[in-house]
């Protein structure tokens, strides 16, 4: 299946080596993409400028509309007698209205689209001239030679220097835990309305210049427990500027979240569920990225990121992490580079404990083993001080890895090692540790197959004197599922997830069924 992430930057001709993770930052496993990621990099040149602002509207549409206007509530007279007729048709009609709101807000738009988005052909630009940048002063830049491919999909040599794609995924959802809780399980059924947007200008002819936006908004609207009904908010902004030896990145990543997951553009169906709270919260997760890249002679080159990272919970412990990461990178072939490098950083939260500090002496390596295989891979160890007395020493680690045996089949592989400050017990961190395997497959041109697996075991560690330490967690899921592409622009599909955490303390154990059916509109 050759879809893309939603907020993927662009790419070029020119291969580029991935500027280096954070070993701070989550691994979200991506086991469905929507339709709109997988055409990021082909939509037209924008020729309406009411286009782009009409679908930024339809968020803020979604939010003035309340719940009750998408039920029906009957009263039918043999209610007794038939109950189960009495409760399926008034969520029947709901489903209908919710699907029939989602495509009058962009099949409106239709016919104001350019005809190159409307499957209309049209002719390539071949005017503008732009001519490929010389190199700086003949000098060697080992750090755009490396070929390196992080997602094995084929780059898109003809991407416009203004794109825009938009599209709406709508989702119902039978949820038999809907507050992932062993001693309160609450069954019902919700819609999920997914409207978004990418808007990207970018360097057609060189690629190190650009500038992205990506918004994808998430109502959800419950039959029985209208409570809990929210909007969340995913945002992503980011932008590169290639100054000739040096090229810089900045990027802002904003989540507004209130449930029991921790989505991200890569994944809203759940796969994540937020086990250190074990249950529905309200926080906003804010990450500030500044990264770059600096040739020093034809084989080495320095890489660097700087990270800030704010998980503000409305009623929980908040926290913040401050990071800084360098390393030195050797081109030993076009196709394996190593470097080595160290991290330094701060950790604060709201609650009893103290700042702690950490460092990291890091390892890496990126590895394009064939053209069917590539990986990434870094390892190391940290060393954490807390504040309110003692130490610890634990490993950490990031992996990333793409196998294409057959043209339309991917497997991938991601996992990663860090430490996080608990928002639900004052005082204690916990060590994450995560791996997951997804799996897709495209058959006869139209049907998408997927599947992912994944694993976390979190184990809780004192951050403070005179707190205890009794709780360590396993999470597991798995997600199957099936896409069918109706046209070009449309697509229906089933999913099935399951996940379950297994706890030491009782309260945050739980398993939870998850049945959904979607349609996606994509532009």
């Amino acid at each position: 299946m050759n879809k893309k992430h939603f907020g993927e930057t662009p790419k070029t001709t020119r291969e580029t080596r991935a500027l280096p993770p954070s070993l701070h930052f989550s691994i979200i496993p991506v086991t469905y993409v929507t339709p709109l990621a997988s055409t990021l990099l082909q939509g037209g040149k924008c020729q309406s400028p009411f286009i782009p602002a009409l679908l930024l509207l339809s968020p803020v549409m979604l939010t003035v509309f309340r719940p009750r206007l998408f039920k029906t509530r009957f009263v039918l007279p043999g209610r007794r007698k038939c109950p189960t007729v009495a409760i399926f048709l008034p969520c029947t009609l709901r489903v209908g209205s919710n699907l029939a709101l989602a495509a009058s807000l962009f099949l409106g738009t239709l016919t104001l689209l350019p005809l190159s988005t409307r499957g209309q052909a049209t002719e390539t630009d071949t005017t503008s001239g732009t001519e490929p940048p010389l190199p700086v002063g003949g000098v060697s830049r080992p750090s755009r030679d490396v070929q390196v491919e992080t997602n094995g999909n084929p780059v898109n040599e003809n991407f416009r220097r203004f794109r825009y794609n938009v599209g709406v995924t709508v989702r119902e959802v039978y949820d038999d835990n809907i507050n992932i809780s062993s001693t309160n399980r609450v069954s019902d059924f919700y819609t999920v309305i997914e409207p978004g947007i990418h808007l990207g200008f970018g360097d057609s002819a060189g690629g190190f210049n650009y500038l992205t936006f990506d918004y994808v908004a998430s109502a959800y609207f419950f039959a029985d427990h209208s409570e809990r009904d929210t909007v969340e908010h995913l945002v992503h902004l980011a932008a590169q500027h290639d100054f000739g030896r040096l090229v810089l990145g900045l990027s802002q990543d904003v989540r507004i979240l209130g449930g029991t997951s921790i989505s991200s553009l890569s994944n809203t169906t759940g796969v994540q569920a937020n086990i250190d709270v074990g249950g529905a919260s309200r926080v906003n997760i804010y990450t500030t990225t500044l990264n770059g890249t600096y040739d020093l002679t034809g084989k080495l080159f320095l890489s660097g990121q700087a990270n800030y990272d704010i998980s503000d919970y409305e009623t929980l412990i908040s926290s913040r992490v401050a990071s800084a990461n360098l390393f030195i990178n050797y081109v030993y072939s076009p196709k394996l580079v190593i470097g080595l490098g160290a991290t330094g950083g701060v950790n604060s939260s709201d609650g009893p404990a103290s700042d702690e500090t950490f460092e990291q002496m890091n390892v890496r390596a990126n590895y394009i083993v064939s053209g069917k295989i590539s990986l990434s891979l870094s390892a190391g160890l940290e060393f954490r001080q807390f504040g309110g007395g003692g130490d610890s020493v634990s490993p950490v680690y990031e992996i990333a890895g793409t196998y294409r045996p057959f043209e339309n089949m991917m497997i991938t592989i991601a996992g990663s090692r860090r430490t996080n400050s608990s928002a639900s017990l004052a005082g204690q961190d916990y060590s994450e540790t995560t791996i997951s395997l997804t799996f897709s497959q495209r058959l006869f041109s139209r049907v998408n197959l997927g599947l992912g697996i994944g694993y976390t075991n979190s184990e809780y560690l004192s951050a403070t004197t005179g707190t205890s330490t009794a709780r360590s967690d396993d999470y597991f899921y798995i997600e199957p599922s099936i896409d069918l592409d109706v046209t070009r622009y449309w697509s229906i599909g089933f999913y099935y997830l399951y996940r379950q955490d297994s706890s030491t303390l009782a309260l945050f154990s739980f398993y939870d069924n998850q049945f959904g059916v979607r349609t996606s509109l994509t532009f």
